[in-house]
């Protein structure tokens, strides 16, 4: 649970017990539809509380799921990672033929020197 809910569900229990307080400090001396209405008002409070419960475990499950999610993306990134890479070192000799014979990469594993002949 977060500061913020645990703020919200400690003003929720006390408004609660505030409440039930009243409704039983006026029960014989206020109009029975005042305490009746105090008492209902009463289990908003309790509907808040176990809300606030809910949406706490929510959200537990959305970043455990949000955290599966990054995994499981983190693993096709390396993936297409590696077959971007693999394309690109395919490509060297086929860059060297589009640019008119110009060097190859530093790292092409085919290259070969240039020959004097022309």
């Amino acid at each position: 649970m977060s500061t913020g809910s645990r703020i919200v569900t400690g003003l929720y229990a006390a408004v609660t017990l505030w409440l039930a307080y009243c409704v039983v400090a006026t029960w014989d001396t206020a109009a029975p539809w005042s305490s009746v209405a105090m008492a209902l008002a009463g289990l908003v409070g309790v509907v808040g509380i176990g809300r606030e419960a809910l949406l706490a475990d929510e959200r537990r499950r959305t970043a455990v799921l949000r955290e599966r999610e990054g995994r499981r993306l983190a693993r096709q990134d390396r993936a297409a990672e590696l077959a971007v890479r693999t394309e690109l070192e395919a490509a060297c000799c086929e860059r060297w033929w589009t640019s008119l014979g110009a060097d190859h990469d530093a790292e092409c594993a085919r290259r070969t020197p240039r020959s004097s002949a022309a």
